[in-house]
């Protein structure tokens, strides 16, 4: 299956030192931790997207979203309600459905755009299909909207993870 969930997240600030990029990585993180939500960072992330580092400006982060500390993709969190998922011979069962876990990731958006440092957030779901120039989806929604959206994207596309680029409207 291997679900890959990237955000491009622009800083309030034009350059931003290592140090200071650092720094706010770690505030994200624990925000993420906070939310359930594992995360890699930059160079951190999937291989196959490092072409993207090399287009990334002084005020840009980019961030992989992932299930957990131990995992490589965001499977189970991107995973249609009812659909199973077997890891390593073993099913998985979240027992958590899918609202509640795009309120999630919806909730550690808000928290980190609360933070004033950030401008803006993208987020590509199944950004191996985003990024490879393929036809995909694009939508603008409030973040507040996001959790809804998506349990609406998922019932359309039978359960199964759509691929689509979103822009968060600051509101």
């Amino acid at each position: 299956m291997s679900t890959k969930v990237l955000i491009k997240l622009e800083l309030m600030d034009d350059f931003i030192d290592l140090n200071k990029q650092i720094k706010i990585s770690f505030d994200i993180l624990s925000k993420a931790l906070a939310c359930g939500i594992a995360l890699n960072f930059n160079s951190n992330i999937d291989s196959k997207f490092y072409e993207l580092l090399k287009n990334i400006k002084k005020n840009e982060i980019m961030i992989e979203l992932l299930d957990s500390p131990i995992s490589i993709e965001s499977d189970v969190l991107f995973l249609g309600d009812k659909v199973s998922y077997v890891f390593y011979g073993e099913k998985i069962d979240t027992s958590e459905s899918l609202l509640s876990r795009m309120l999630r990731v919806q909730h550690f958006c808000e928290l980190i755009f609360q933070t004033n440092k950030i401008k803006n957030i993208v987020m590509d779901i199944d950004a191996l299909n985003t990024f490879d120039y393929q036809d995909f989806e694009k939508i603008e929604i409030k973040l507040s909207d996001f959790a809804d959206k998506m349990v609406d994207l998922f019932a359309q596309h039978n359960q199964m993870t759509p691929t689509i680029r979103v822009y968060f409207i600051r509101v």
